[in-house]
């Protein structure tokens, strides 16, 4: 996921822009995390200086309940929920009153995984689409390369692009017409989508 981050990066003009001005210009602010994305070795870019962990990793998450330490800090209400247990209640009362907490406060479902906030520092919006991604950057790269081609065109020469639609020797006029205008719209989708996932990358979200 984070290779296609770093793809998109570096199709930002004003990016690239500050990269060679040595992380002076219009986006100076993220090139101090994200340095210079100008190479072709992801793996080179994302383990300089620790890149990678520094800016995708999730900090360490408390995983396991315990006593507090006399003046600890507790974590905060969104994390864990603090509680006081007189001991001196009935076993049975306080396993109650715990469960009736946790019915409260632990909202996850059987067979679910609670959702956890992400604290990483940078944080993929949403439950990307990779091979959407993939395609999308592909079509981009295509477009820019055959700037004299229709969308159509462009659709028809990239596998990945609604294959029952390729136009085919023999397609009668009604058939061609349909097909050249599935092809172009599913191009112009998957620019405009592509496009906003390059402007946005360089406010710190993705896609």
């Amino acid at each position: 996921m984070y290779y296609w981050w770093w793809a998109y990066l570096k199709r930002n003009a004003d990016y690239l822009d500050t990269c060679a001005s040595n992380g002076l210009g219009q986006c100076a602010t993220i090139y101090k995390d994200f340095g210079d994305a100008r190479g072709d070795d992801f793996k080179a870019w994302w383990t300089e200086g620790g890149r990678g962990l520094h800016l995708f990793a999730e900090p360490p998450a408390e995983d396991s309940m315990r006593l507090l330490e006399p003046n600890e800090n507790a974590l905060s209400r969104g994390e864990a929920i603090t509680v006081s247990v007189p001991l001196y209640l009935p076993r049975k009362v306080i396993e109650r009153r715990f469960k009736q907490l946790l019915d409260t406060y632990h909202t996850g479902k059987r067979g679910h995984q609670l959702a956890k906030r992400s604290k990483a520092r940078y944080r993929v919006q949403g439950q990307p689409n990779v091979p959407a991604l993939r395609l999308g950057l592909q079509i981009y790269d295509y477009k820019l390369a055959n700037s004299n081609l229709a969308l159509w065109e462009i659709g028809n020469a990239i596998p990945g692009v609604l294959r029952v639609q390729k136009i085919k020797v023999g397609d009668d006029r009604e058939d061609l017409l349909l097909k050249k205008r599935a092809l172009a719209a599913t191009v112009s989708r998957y620019l405009r989508r592509v496009q906003e996932s390059i402007r946005s990358v360089v406010s710190g979200t993705f896609p």
